[in-house]
């Protein structure tokens, strides 16, 4: 195939097809051949297919493509369509436009949901078709490629060039491929059309189509297969190799520029958009401080740890998703989805071993509807297989984070999540936050936990990070009375535009806010409240003292932020670029209205995929047929509950929200397996505890010493130890319980009161 290969056009269509017959079946392979002059071949190559889909028990078709060839390929290609209808497609190009550009065409004309490629000249033999296909099968990998071996290979000049050359490619491009240019593959269609989604110029592109597989974050493997010298017709390179060989290597530079220099974070969604032909536009807070931005990106990496520059790429890209169709939206949740599947079949034992009790494989999942085949995951699941099976086979420890979390259940919690992961939730929370009216480099509070649970050098990189991003943070687990006050002056003086933090402690600052009759020297343009739910009667008040609009988030230490409330505040948007959000009732969709148990499955999280995991919260399901105001086509979840607000009281006017427990018991996992902190009486609390194996009395020494630190050195702690603490309706453990009422009117000035 002669012709150079444009870029990834579209041929012109005047493609010709010769009586192709519809078929009742599902078409499972389609066998993709481009022919340049190989009218000698394709009689032989025909019946050798079909025998493979017959022998395979596979319902599969033949696509043709000739490609402008001089000889009787068309003829004979017409001839193999008449002899098989609706086993055989002929396509025809008018002249030769190279490999590529045939397989484009014949993809975009096969019908079946995955497709082998393999050249028309017998060299590759047919029947290792169905060798590739069972092994993507069984493995679960994206592609499966074919590696000639060497019986029957005559090792000439061009067997040391094809060597040399795929060197060249291996070393170039960080791969191992034993050989990296073969050019026999079978994957998915969709990942064939993903890959042939290519943006530069080449000569022969084709060298590349692993390359870009490697580039794009696809699995692969490779299986030997049989390669015998050409006994009909002549290859298009006869005589030429060496000119040939030299213009591939003109290609490398032009393929090192578009899949290593200038290549974007293996992310779905940013191909998606390619695809579809989406720009990606400025995003607002790149837009909006572009001079601050880029000083922030500069030292990005100096003021974070596990992820990176990266962060960008995804930011724009998710800047443009959210404005997707609900349907578009919703196809690239499935692609996502698919290559989860595959990921954690082919790398996660615990999946493989799931999916084969169920006599299920990643084809069987193609869409969201099909994910009632995959069983439910559970946090006991998780913690018993965490080291046995749960974990990606292979991961990189400098690629992944060891994440420990109680939440709102009082049980400590271990889970991983990868740098892409990390890097992902990082611009979903930017662009969440932007939905406020916020701009990055704005004046922003954060009621946080700040540093507890950090190591030194993350605390250095965390403040780095707010100062470069000009946040202030308040650290909610020191509060008093005295603190609230400075806490408030301190929000007058920074004037600013958003402040984050716990729902409990937006409460509990909007209560002292009310009790001394008065409002904010400045109010933010909003607030966004998180870790717990935020009831009616909490919102009226916060928004009413702190005089603007609050913007719930829902999330988890697992996930980070899963969905948030827009503008419109009519349910809250789900990251749906990252999570596909189940409310069921009785394993069934809960309907609009419904409330329903919350199951998350999360689309980017590699080395530990969370697949349909129960988190132990309900939603209400809202219609979700109805467009959002906001225009985004992003789906929606209505009221959250499952995280309960409770606030705490120590001696002396102090005061920590319930979330102040999981954070300080979090890496007590080997002591304690689970916990509740209950306050029925003032200047005391009643810690009930679940021992774990490891547990020991200097443990709980230490934990009380640091729990007086925050709410009082005569704080009375009793401590009780249980078999087991009851769940509440959400099928958690609250882990803390307060009795008591918060009366900052006791203690106000008079003259507050009698404003």
């Amino acid at each position: 195939m002669e012709a150079q290969d444009a870029g990834a056009r579209t041929p012109d269509r005047n493609d010709v097809f010769l009586k192709e017959v519809p078929r009742s079946e599902p078409i499972e392979l389609s066998v993709i051949v481009p022919c340049y002059n190989e009218a000698l071949n394709i009689l032989e190559l025909t019946e050798r297919v079909l025998s493979v889909f017959d022998e395979g028990g596979i319902v599969g078709e033949l696509v043709l493509v000739d490609d402008g060839s001089t000889d009787g390929t068309a003829q004979a290609i017409a001839e193999q369509v008449e002899r098989h209808p609706g086993r055989v497609v002929g396509k025809f190009h008018d002249q030769n436009r190279g490999l590529a550009a045939g397989w484009r065409t014949g993809a975009e004309a096969a019908r079946g949901t995955h497709v082998a490629i393999i050249d028309a000249d017998l060299q590759y033999q047919p029947e290792d078709v169905l060798k590739l296909y069972r092994e993507m099968k069984e493995s679960g990998v994206d592609i499966v490629q074919g590696c000639r071996t060497l019986p029957g290979r005559v090792r000439d000049g061009r067997y040391y060039l094809s060597r040399g050359f795929n060197t060249v490619l291996n070393t170039a491009f960080g791969m191992r491929l034993r050989d990296n240019k073969s050019g026999f593959i079978c994957c998915a269609r969709e990942t064939f059309l993903d890959l042939l989604n290519y943006r530069g110029s080449y000569n022969y592109w084709q060298s590349f189509l692993m390359v870009a597989a490697h580039a794009k974050g696809y699995t692969f493997k490779e299986v030997d297969t049989i390669f015998e010298q050409r006994r009909q017709g002549k290859s298009f390179l006869e005589g030429r190799w060496f000119k040939a060989t030299a213009k591939s290597l003109v290609d490398v530079p032009k393929a090192m520029w578009e899949y290593r220099v200038h290549t974007h974070p293996k992310d779905v969604a940013r191909q998606f958009l390619q695809a579809q032909g989406v720009p990606i536009g400025e995003p607002p807070s790149r837009a909006a401080n572009p001079v601050r931005w880029r000083t922030y990106m500069l030292s990005f990496e100096k003021s974070h740890w596990m992820i990176t520059r990266s962060v960008e790429r995804y930011y724009e890209t998710l800047n443009a998703t959210q404005w997707l169709s609900p349907a578009q939206i919703r196809e690239l949740q499935d692609e996502k989805l698919r290559r989860l599947v595959r990921h954690a079949y082919a790398k996660v034992p615990y999946y493989r071993a799931r999916m084969q009790e169920r006599k299920i494989t990643p084809d069987d999942i193609r869409t969201q509807e099909d994910l009632h085949l995959l069983p439910l995951l559970s946090k006991d699941d998780v913690r018993k297989h965490i080291h046995s099976g749960m974990l990606q086979e292979g991961f990189s420890e400098s690629e992944v984070l060891r994440i420990t979390t109680s939440g709102s259940t009082g049980e400590p919690f271990v889970c991983y999540a990868d740098r892409a992961q990390l890097e992902f939730r990082w611009a979903a929370t930017l662009r969440s936050q932007e939905w406020t009216g916020y701009r990055f480099g704005d004046p922003c509070i954060r009621l946080w936990h700040q540093t507890i649970g950090m190591t030194k050098s993350q605390t250095y990189q965390e403040r780095l990070d707010a100062l470069l991003s000009n946040r202030t943070f308040i650290p909610v687990f020191e509060m008093s009375e005295q603190n609230l006050e400075k806490t408030v002056e301190l929000i007058g003086k920074r004037a600013p535009v958003l402040i984050d933090g716990y729902a409990e402690a937006f409460t509990l600052l909007a209560r002292y806010l009310e009790s001394r009759g008065r409002g904010l020297e400045h109010s933010p343009k909003a607030l966004m409240s998180s870790a717990q739910t935020l009831p009616p009667d909490s919102r009226a008040l916060i928004e009413r003292t702190f005089g603007c609009s609050v913007f719930d988030k829902y999330g988890s230490r697992e996930f980070s932020g899963i969905a948030y409330e827009s503008a419109t505040h009519n349910g809250h948007l789900v990251v749906a670029e990252g999570y596909i959000v189940e409310l069921l009732v009785d394993g069934r969709p809960a309907r609009p209205g419904e409330t329903g148990e919350v199951v998350i499955t999360d689309l980017n999280n590699l080395c530990m995929p969370f697949i349909r995991y129960r988190i132990g919260d309900l939603a209400t399901a809202v219609d979700n047929s109805q467009p959002n105001p906001c225009g985004r086509g992003l789906p929606r979840i209505g009221e959250i509950q499952g995280r309960v607000q409770s606030i705490i009281q120590g001696t002396d006017g102090r005061f920590v929200p319930g979330s102040f427990f999981p954070h300080l018991l979090k890496d007590y996992e080997y002591a304690i397996q689970r916990f509740q902190v209950v306050q029925e009486e003032p200047d005391a609390i009643r810690l009930r505890v679940v021992k774990a194996p490891r547990y020991a009395e200097s443990t709980m020494d230490e934990i009380k010493a640091t729990i007086r630190q925050y709410l009082g050195e005569d704080l009375r702690i009793d401590v009780v130890f249980e078999d087991k603490i009851a769940m509440v309706r959400t099928g958690k453990h609250l882990v803390a319980v307060s009795k008591l009422p918060i009366d900052f009117q006791k203690r106000a000035p008079k003259s507050a009161l009698e404003r």
